[in-house]
């Protein structure tokens, strides 16, 4: 069980809320009442939005004063309806029902929407038994009944009691013994059951048998038994069997709330004195006729004084404070306490008995004047804010010094406060971007000159203000990210902002990456060519991507690479845009220059259709010298000087396209090579198969022969002479 001073109405109330619709026939709604056995249902609109409330007491109002079943709800339910927040403590939610003597909070969240309901019986269950230990006496929490009604009383007369006083229960029984009682919950049952009041007794609709206690309980036994009994109501008997009050679950609250506060008030007076004499807080009082000033024993310790200096003249204190506060302080004590004002606050320093200077802060006002409205006697209080004041200085020299660190820091910096206004710029943010604070005093100027591509500019809101929430949600440091800043110069900056979440303020950090991605893309582009080049692409391929780089980085830019031809005299088209014809024709001469010709600007003028142009030449030279080719950038209109970045990409394309147009001539000179052994081949081969032709017809003339002294040596045989040609064997020859 969570302590009283932990719960909030949210552990408190009821979830489960039966609800019903502003048009529901009151008949239904009272049906609900007996079928759910509540004592409340809440009117909503729109599923979950409460406009009304019917209670147990608004039923027993409508059986007095008459009703038609067939109304709908919202013309019997309590409105305008009481809500409350469902984070509100304990004390103050029953400190609410006491003062606006109901016995339900409606909770609700921030936007209206129901979240439960807090009845009384809530109330006791969380509370546990243990804390109704508080309550000492039991007569405190007794409701006092009236006497008690007979069980032949007028029904319709017994209601119309209850409504009248406001009380929810009547003890029925005679002779001071109770027989049974009548309580608000009993009211729904009888109107579903249609009985008419006028008809019957009291004595034949009463709840019995009674649920009795002793006097001699306690108040934590008997909240134990209600709940024990889901009873609000516990009759109380002596030892004759004699009624002598009724302990009601309304009345245990009612008095618990007050011993709640009455204890609360004792332990905050307690800790307020431990306060003020362990936190340097001291009390003075200041009688305006005797001109003399008191001091609590805590402010007497604070300054170090002796016990014989508590009490002393004003003027006496005085001599304690710096000469140059002296008459302020006087003033302030004398003065401003006599006037229509009548209360002063002032710091001063004042000296105390070990000569030392201490700053305290001294409040005071008049607590009491005599008849005439004069000033008789004044208090306050005087704190010790030595420490302070020493925190103080060292917070501005440490402020001091942050801040000529932050001034000299290489890395532009802002701090931004929480409506987005810069509150602090240092000046390598000026000198970086050009902008000052007076220009972009805050993120929506910033925006404006930073970014000012409208569709840009949406991104970039929208990135920073998700970093912004993420970081505040996890860590409080704001991921780096790269954007794109147009500076007061017109140049733009590749920038990775980061920062941090400081409380309420934004402190984003500027690191300028251009440099770092503008050598990231060119070693990309370098690798890409090389890529390319070493799986063999066409030469001219190779150059006209080289030209697209080029011009990618400056849109005023046409590109061209020039080839020198075969004889090294003419400088041929290669790829990229066709040169005009001026160009063409200055470029002519390049044929003749030296390998390590240097590259040139060429001013050409405005021709009868076109405009003045400026060309800048960059020769591509071979290891060995020879001029390769050229690359030609030429620019319309004006002729400013390339920029640095701009210089890399050509200086990069003019190294790769040396390297490409030297594989291309070794490509050349092996295929050229290549294609001379593949002639010497075709005539090796032919002179081959002239000699296996001739080497046939010897090898068949050679047959012949053998063939033929065969047949000579075969005739010497029949002769019967010896063999003429006795290598040429016959053995196997003859038939």
């Amino acid at each position: 069980m969570n302590p009283a001073s932990e719960l909030r109405l949210r552990d408190i109330a009821t979830s489960a809320v039966l609800t019903v619709v502003p048009d529901l026939p009151l008949r239904n709604a009272i049906q609900l009442f007996v079928d759910a056995q509540v004592s409340c249902l809440v009117v909503t609109e729109g599923g979950d939005r409460p406009v009304g409330i019917i209670t147990e007491r608004d039923l027993l109002r409508l059986v007095c004063a008459g009703y038609a079943e067939d109304k709908p709800v919202r013309s019997v339910m309590s409105a305008p309806l009481l809500t409350v927040r469902e984070d509100m403590d304990f004390s103050s939610a029953q400190a609410l029902l006491a003062n606006r003597a109901v016995r339900h909070l409606v909770l609700v969240d921030d936007t209206g929407r129901l979240r439960g309901v807090a009845s009384e019986t809530d109330f006791r269950r969380h509370i546990g038994h243990d804390l109704f230990k508080a309550i000492h006496c039991l007569g405190a929490v007794m409701d006092p009944s009236p006497d008690m009604l007979p069980p032949e009383h007028p029904l319709a007369r017994a209601l119309e009691i209850m409504a009248s006083t406001r009380r929810d229960h009547l003890v029925i029984g005679r002779d001071g013994r109770a027989e049974g009682i009548l309580t608000e919950r009993d009211v729904p049952r009888l109107m579903a059951r249609q009985v008419s009041p006028e008809r019957l007794t009291i004595g034949d609709v009463m709840s019995r048998p009674l649920y009795t206690v002793g006097p001699d309980i306690t108040v934590a036994e008997a909240a134990r038994r209600m709940g024990e009994a889901g009873l609000r109501h516990l009759v109380v008997l002596d030892a004759a069997g004699q009624m002598l009050a009724v302990i009601s679950q309304h009345r245990m609250l009612e008095r618990l709330g007050v011993v709640m506060m009455e204890e609360s008030r004792s332990r905050l007076e307690n800790t307020l004195d431990v306060v003020l004499e362990t936190t340097g807080v001291g009390t003075w009082e200041y009688d305006h006729r005797d001109d003399m000033l008191s001091r609590s024993r805590g402010l007497a310790q604070v300054l170090g004084l002796a016990g014989s200096e508590i009490h002393e003249p004003l003027e006496q204190a005085l001599l304690r404070l710096d000469p140059a506060v002296r008459g302020r302080v006087g003033q302030a004590f004398r003065g401003t306490l006599a006037g229509s004002e009548a209360h002063f606050a002032v710091d001063y320093q004042a000296r105390g008995g070990d000569g030392q200077l201490r700053w305290l802060s001294v409040r005071g006002r008049v607590v009491e004047r005599d008849d005439a409205g004069l000033p008789l006697r004044s208090a306050g209080v005087a704190v010790d804010i030595d420490a302070q004041k020493a925190s103080e200085a060292a917070l501005r020299k440490s402020e001091a010094r942050f801040r000529q660190l932050t001034e000299s820091l290489p890395l532009p910096i802002s701090l931004l406060d929480a409506q987005g206004r810069v509150v602090f710029m240092n000046q390598q943010f000026t000198t970086t971007f050009g902008y000052s604070m007076a220009e972009a005093p805050d993120l929506d100027s910033w925006w404006a000159l930073a970014y000012p591509d409208p569709a840009y500019r949406a991104g970039v809101r929208e990135a920073w203000n998700e970093a912004v929430r993420t970081a505040i949600a996890t860590d409080c440091v704001i991921r780096p990210g790269e954007y794109r800043i147009r500076c007061k110069d017109g140049g733009v900056r590749i920038i990775e902002i980061s920062g941090v979440a400081l409380g309420d303020h934004l402190l984003a950090t500027f690191s300028d990456v251009t440099e770092h991605r503008e050598q990231q893309q060119l070693l990309e582009f370098s690798n890409s060519v090389l890529r390319r080049i070493s799986l063999g692409a066409p030469l001219i391929e190779i150059l006209e991507d080289c030209c697209r780089q080029i011009e990618a980085r400056d849109a005023s830019i046409r590109c061209t690479a020039l080839v020198v031809d075969k004889e090294g005299h003419l400088l041929r088209h290669g790829a990229g845009h066709a040169m005009p014809p001026g160009l063409r024709s200055a470029l002519d001469t390049q044929a003749s220059f030296p390998g390590s010709a240097e590259a040139r600007q060429i001013d050409l003028p405005a021709g009868p259709d076109s405009a003045p142009a400026a060309c800048w030449t960059f020769p591509v030279v071979s290891r060995e010298g020879p001029l390769l080719g050229l690359f030609a950038l030429c620019r319309q209109n004006a002729a400013p000087p390339l920029e640095t970045p701009l210089r890399r990409y050509v200086d990069a394309a003019v190294a790769l396209a040396a390297v490409a147009l030297e594989r291309a001539g070794r490509e050349n000179e092996l295929r050229q090579t290549h294609q001379g052994l593949e002639r010497a081949e075709e005539r090796l081969h032919t002179q081959l198969d002239e000699l296996r032709r001739w080497q046939q017809v010897m090898l068949g003339r050679e047959g012949r022969v053998l063939e033929l002294k065969r047949e000579i040596n075969a005739l010497h045989a029949r002769l019967g002479e010896p063999p003429r040609y006795p290598s040429v064997s016959t053995a196997g020859d003859l038939p």
